[in-house]
């Protein structure tokens, strides 16, 4: 047996290149990189020659066992049935990758909440869902909705609240839009008020089983927004605004016993 020694990483990577080199696959570049180590390294050439006479040798030794009776029609009806498999194969793959990019656009539409959702989702503490209640048709209707805010827009059994509210706000703040909403399945009672650019809601909405503020008043700033909530008789009450903490809670206190006085009105 013939030891060839190979002296370096030349030789090495040419070496890999040889098999492919004796069957012309190599890109014009490599081939030539190729022929020109071996023109310069005896010991590449010897194994190049070496591989040589060994795959002319098989070659020939295939070329001279005879073919049994119908191996053509044999490996015909392989290859065919292999091609059909292999088309129905690809289909599935194309049917998967149909549902996989499916999914991932639905999962990416889901991790891209919309901006209503991603103010919604800051909220903390055992209470943040209650308080959430409110914020959410704060930023349906009061923020996100387009609506002409010089306008104002009464609804007729929306306008006692508007009276007694108006009566305890200061002089500066402006009432424009009064009217029942509805967010995400819930209705509201909603009043929007303006002061320059800020912007505050009254909500008013019906408790659900399970939901309370334990008879207390609650505040929480979420994002730019201050969230203001306290309980009245069956309802859940909100002042929510884009004021500091002190003026909010100041303007909900001063709302308070208009709203009250309001709701035992219209009890049941």
């Amino acid at each position: 047996m013939n030891v060839i020694q190979f002296g370096d990483a030349a030789c090495g990577k040419v070496r890999g290149y040889l098999d492919s080199y004796l069957g012309n696959e190599l890109l014009v570049e490599t081939n030539h990189e190729v022929l020109r180590h071996l023109e310069s390294c005896p010991q590449c050439a010897a194994e190049l020659n070496t591989r040589a006479r060994v795959r002319t040798g098989l070659q020939a030794a295939v070329r001279g066992t005879p073919v049994p009776d119908g191996l053509e029609a044999r490996v015909q009806r392989v290859v065919r049935a292999q091609s059909r498999r292999t088309r129905a194969g690809l289909y599935t793959m194309a049917v998967a990758a149909m549902v996989i990019i499916g999914l991932a656009i639905v999962s990416l539409t889901r991790a891209k909440p919309g901006p209503e959702e991603a103010i919604l989702s800051k909220a903390s503490g055992r209470l943040a869902l209650v308080l959430n209640v409110g914020l959410r048709d704060h930023l349906h209707c009061a923020v996100f909705r387009k609506y002409d805010k010089a306008a104002v827009q009464l609804s007729p059994e929306i306008a006692e609240l508007a009276r007694l509210v108006k009566a305890r706000l200061p002089g500066d703040f402006r009432i424009i839009q009064g009217h029942h909403c509805t967010a995400a399945g819930r209705q509201y009672v909603h009043l929007i008020v303006t002061r320059g650019d800020k912007l505050l809601s009254l909500l008013l909405t019906r408790k659900r089983s399970g939901e309370s503020l334990s008879g207390g008043v609650y505040q929480e700033g979420v994002d730019r927004f201050q969230v203001m909530g306290f309980e009245s008789h069956d309802y859940l009450v909100y002042v929510i605004s884009d004021l500091d903490a002190q003026q909010n809670l100041q303007l909900a206190t001063n709302i308070a016993p208009a709203v009250r006085e309001y709701l035992a009105a219209h009890a049941g």
